[in-house]
């Protein structure tokens, strides 16, 4: 009876400990805005957007993959609201925009202003990080330099 009771509450703890760990790599709350660049050198930008208790904890602006510029916020209210209340974004819904801002870029068109919400995303450090960003940003250059 004891070593049944040692062996359940040994695979009780394991089972919260792997919990534990895999709540541990889940994403951030993100604001995603991207659209057209204020920047006549770039076609497009990228803000980022932590967001937590009702609000944007920092906002960042990114032209290019690897420079990110902090900037204050100036989200509205209810953008806040809709991504921390509401569903998040479905990794369907970011490869479809990835096609059509690849569709715009093409034809020479302007990017449409477009909003994700990511949110609740498991194994975020493990892989998905890469996979739901990527298509986000996809088409801005890796550095400033290689801008062209």
């Amino acid at each position: 009876m004891v070593t049944a009771t040692l062996i359940m509450a040994f695979a009780s703890h394991s089972a919260t400990a792997q919990t534990a760990a895999d709540a541990a790599d889940m994403s951030p709350t993100l604001l995603i805005e991207t659209g057209p660049s204020d920047n006549p050198s770039y076609r497009r930008m990228v803000f980022v957007k932590y967001l937590a208790d009702d609000a944007v904890t920092v906002s960042y602006v990114a032209y290019n993959r690897t420079e990110f510029i902090q900037v204050p916020n100036d989200t509205p209210n209810a953008l806040i609201a809709a991504c921390l209340n509401g569903p998040a974004a479905t990794l369907e819904q970011i490869e479809a925009y990835r096609g059509r801002e690849a569709e715009r870029r093409e034809a020479n068109t302007p990017p449409a202003i477009e909003h994700f919400c990511i949110k609740d995303i498991s194994a975020w450090d493990a892989g998905n990080k890469a996979t739901y960003l990527d298509p986000i940003f996809d088409g801005l250059p890796h550095a400033a330099a290689l801008n062209n």
